[in-house]
């Protein structure tokens, strides 16, 4: 199950190796059309299995979850804007810091031993709540700290990125339904092909100095999450499974979004450093995962 993500990591190398050799400054534009139509194609599959269904909450963990991805993270976040010098990396990180809800999450769940059921209907609430609050948290951090930013061009990319693709996965949805293995599949696709694309045409602008810049701040973000939810869990009794079903959407941010909204209102050049948050996300929850696991064996 594991071994499908790591090519993301090639395609990214791959695109930034081939982007290095080639002058591509005049096909930026045809680049844009490429990378917004696989924004889409990245986002829409996985919408079609979204369902409003019954959610089987347990207090404590949502309580946690709640309290970790819309308080810690926001302060992350502005401890970020304000510590980072560089404002493509502190603004790409503070944007994906805001949202919630990491898309292989029910992978760390699983491997690590969770309450799979009771993580879904968690994922279900933080997402569309760090849908909805999204654009106030990010204008309000960015105003604080003087950047200026579009909020509006935010609004729109997050409706072509979630509101269509939910509705228009509803409405299909009620037709015909893929498997979950062919929707996995052409998100794999299309998310690896957005990635090549992305560091193909920006590999000018991506500097291996600034990944080694940043690993401190997303790993101290991934790990400082994971901790906090140690204690929370120990403090509020919560069980094992139960901890396991809400410490990843937490800790864990949902890159593949953020790739796409930042790349719709802002500029692909940022989703480069997400896409360096994403590499060492996957690195530490899946070793956190795998670290329980051994513990519940």
């Amino acid at each position: 199950m594991t071994s499908k993500i790591y090519f993301v990591f090639v395609s990214a190398f791959a695109g930034y190796i081939l982007g290095r050799t080639v002058e591509l400054a005049q096909y930026q534009q045809i680049f844009s059309y490429i990378i917004s139509i696989l924004v889409f194609t990245t986002i829409f599959p996985s919408m079609l299995l979204f369902r409003f269904e019954k959610l089987n909450i347990s207090k404590k963990p949502l309580i946690a979850s709640l309290f970790l991805n819309f308080v810690f993270s926001p302060v992350y976040a502005f401890i970020v804007l304000k510590v980072i010098q560089n404002e493509i990396m502190s603004l790409s990180l503070a944007s994906l810091l805001l949202m919630p809800v990491p898309s292989m999450n029910a992978m760390y769940v699983l491997i690590s031993g969770g309450a799979l059921e009771l993580s879904v209907s968690l994922m279900t609430i933080n997402f569309l709540m760090g849908v909805a609050l999204y654009p106030a948290l990010l204008s309000i951090l960015t105003g604080i700290h003087g950047i200026e930013i579009n909020i509006f061009q935010i609004v729109r990319s997050l409706l072509v990125v979630i509101v269509l693709p939910i509705i228009l996965g509803q409405i299909i949805g009620k037709f015909t339904t893929p498997s979950r293995e062919k929707i996995s599949r052409l998100t794999e696709i299309s998310l690896n092909a957005l990635v090549f694309t992305i560091f193909f045409s920006k590999a000018e602008f991506v500097h291996p100095s600034s990944f080694i810049t940043q690993i401190p701040y997303s790993a101290s973000f991934i790990i400082g999450a994971i901790l906090l939810s140690e204690l929370i869990s120990r403090a509020g009794k919560i069980k094992k499974e139960e901890h396991l079903s809400y410490v990843f959407v937490s800790a864990g941010k949902n890159n593949s979004t953020v790739i796409a909204i930042v790349t719709l209102s802002l500029s692909p050049i940022y989703a480069v450093y997400v896409m360096f948050h994403q590499f060492i996300q996957i690195f530490l929850l899946l070793m956190y995962a795998r670290v329980k696991a051994e513990k519940i064996i």
